[in-house]
């Protein structure tokens, strides 16, 4: 088991993540990271976490056309998240650029589904 989880560490990584967003509908405790201003902030900071952790271990391969998607899209995710951000540190209602972060994580989850296909 250990010697598949080393080597789908990315993916269990995704399936942890995945585990704390179903955990979080459940109403489950979910740790908001200090200094997040809500639990959807903390959310966002781990998937974009994750991804640059895979564009960290990938940028020591060869780059490919699925790297450089990945790295667009968590370009965009995280420029969103940022933007987010603000909204809510300025009092500004920030529920569609919350809808625009949420699709924006969506695209990179797909991103990083697409990169991992391709990996060898």
């Amino acid at each position: 088991m250990s010697q598949f989880l080393t080597q789908h560490q990315f993916w269990a990584a995704i399936a942890v993540l995945l585990l704390a967003f179903a955990a979080t509908a459940c109403a489950a405790r979910y740790t908001v990271h200090p200094g997040s201003l809500n639990k959807a902030d903390s959310v966002a900071y781990d998937t974009l976490l994750i991804a640059q952790k895979a564009i960290d271990q990938a940028k020591t391969g060869n780059p490919s056309a699925a790297l450089n998607a990945l790295i667009r899209a968590y370009n965009v995710a995280r420029n969103s998240w940022l933007t987010y951000r603000g909204a809510l540190a300025t009092n500004t209602p920030a529920g569609t650029y919350l809808q625009q972060l949420n699709s924006n994580l969506l695209d990179l989850e797909n991103a990083i589904r697409a990169f991992e296909e391709v990996k060898p």
